[in-house]
């Protein structure tokens, strides 16, 4: 088949696969050299009188234009546009889960698309094959649905379907005969693609009980969650009805999102994290707090200054050491780590990719100091017991030369609020933070959470300091 030239002006080069109705080709055309995506059906096949029928109708950016169509050699051949990028199914593959915010957007794409299919006039087109082989990412981070082999018009006449069609873990029990298909069988499909999306298993790796767990190590908030578990209700009477009441329920979750203000301007607001002494739990912070900022749909890093090798000892802990070698960084529940970065790669590091970075900066030396002074916010931990403060005394005394810098904290692991006001009073001290003790940083109790939220609160809302105008935040700091 390769090499083959149909049509006269079609030179066919690659297979990309196999469809749910025939094999995909890309193809060039021989005097034009532009690429296309050539589609091969038997011409005996109903579904593809099907297929063409719906293709004709469509108008919108989501699906590839049918630009040619012909018979050859009993086959009938669809040209279509040929997108460059990824399947969904590649990129969970390839790179792992995607990070809720980004799997969001990608929703909302996958969403409207629906939205056009389930509003076609005279009849709506139900898919009924959404999965993330049919899904393509662009460069753009846009998405294209191809694959339209087992899309019918919706009869309303119809109590169950001729032909049960649909893929494994992604098919709507109404698929295998339960019942006619309609707008309900696309929104499970919907679901089952986003929950392997953001969690990378796919759905025939669980079982129904098992999805609520496996989305919750996977970091996903609770709202996303929800919508997700209400899509793949076995019983269709137990879904959304339509695909507005879906984008209603995901913006409700995303304003309140957007109520915690995210990196103002292009690049992501820097979070230094450092200690006074060794073993005061930097790494742990940095985990538990970069977690819990991505469980609020921020795009997040954590990045390991200098040779300590922590995160890289966390990677061979959760067999990622692999992935480090190759890319650079891992990931666990979908926040990114980036371990043994020093100065150079943290300089370069692509900051417009993120919302927020924790840089893990160790012991707060001499020269972390300097490092630190181009962050945003600093956080600087400190013991707080009785017979540390005479360490936590000398800290101070050498860092006044740091009394300009109106964005620092000092916090403090495992002490209630009559310590730190002891604390406050002893030292005339303002900006202290009380860090909660999380003894699992990945999965924080509600209590946990709402003291990280506090910190959260502390750091960027508090007394209206961030700025509406565009400006980084500013802060009160007295030593």
């Amino acid at each position: 088949m390769i090499g083959r030239i149909v049509n006269g002006k079609y030179k066919i080069v690659e297979k990309l696969g196999t469809g749910g109705s025939g094999e995909v080709f890309k193809a060039y055309h021989i005097h034009l050299q532009t690429p296309w995506a050539l589609k091969l059906i038997s011409s005996m096949e109903d579904c593809a009188q099907n297929e063409l029928e719906i293709l004709r109708s469509l108008n919108h950016p989501a699906f590839p234009r049918l630009v040619d169509v012909f018979d050859e050699e009993g086959q009938t051949i669809l040209v279509f546009d040929y997108f460059e990028g990824l399947t969904l199914q590649k990129v969970i593959e390839q790179y792992g889960p995607v990070e809720e915010q980004r799997a969001r957007n990608m929703a909302f794409q996958i969403l409207d698309a629906l939205s056009y299919l389930h509003n076609c006039s005279p009849e709506p087109i139900i898919y009924r094959d959404l999965k993330p082989s049919n899904l393509m990412l662009l460069p753009d981070d846009s998405i294209r649905l191809i694959d339209f082999g087992t899309a019918r018009l919706f009869k309303q006449q119809n109590a169950d379907d001729t032909v049960y069609l649909g893929t494994p873990g992604y098919a709507a029990p109404e698929q295998y005969g339960a019942a006619q298909t309609d707008v309900r069988t696309d929104i499970y499909n919907f679901g089952m693609t986003m929950f392997h999306v953001v969690t990378g298993k796919h759905p025939l790796q669980c079982s129904e009980t098992q999805r609520e767990q496996f989305l919750g190590m996977a970091g996903v908030s609770q709202q996303f969650t929800s919508v997700l578990l209400r899509c793949v209700s076995a019983s269709p009477q137990e879904r959304y009805s339509s695909i507005d009441e879906i984008r209603k329920a995901l913006k409700e979750g995303s304003s309140r999102l957007e109520s915690i203000p995210a990196a103002l301007g292009k690049n992501a607001v820097e979070i230094s994290v450092s200690g006074i002494q060794r073993g005061i739990g930097v790494t742990h912070f940095c985990l538990m707090f970069g977690m819990w900022l991505k469980n609020q749909g921020f795009r997040t890093a954590v990045l390991e200054y200098g040779e300590n090798r922590d995160a890289i000892a966390l990677a061979k802990l959760v067999e990622k050491e692999s992935h480090v070698e190759k890319h650079g960084f891992f990931q666990i529940h979908g926040l990114s780590i980036f371990p043994s970065m020093g100065k150079e790669k943290i300089d370069g590091f692509k900051r417009s990719e993120y919302d927020y970075i924790l840089v893990d900066y160790g012991v707060h030396d001499a020269y972390v100091s300097l490092m630190v002074r181009r962050s945003d916010v600093r956080l600087i931990l400190a013991p707080g017991a009785d017979w540390k403060l005479g360490l936590l005394g000398d800290f101070l005394r050498g860092s006044q030369g740091n009394s300009d810098n109106m964005n620092t904290y000092l916090c403090f692991p495992f002490q209630n609020q009559k310590s730190i006001q002891i604390i406050q009073s002893y030292f005339r001290l303002s900006n202290l933070i009380t860090i909660p003790c999380v003894m699992n940083p990945w999965k924080p109790d509600q209590e946990e959470k709402r003291a990280l939220e506090m910190i959260y609160e502390k750091l960027f809302q508090a007394d209206n300091r961030m700025s509406h105008t565009g400006k980084r935040r500013t802060y009160s700091w007295h030593f």
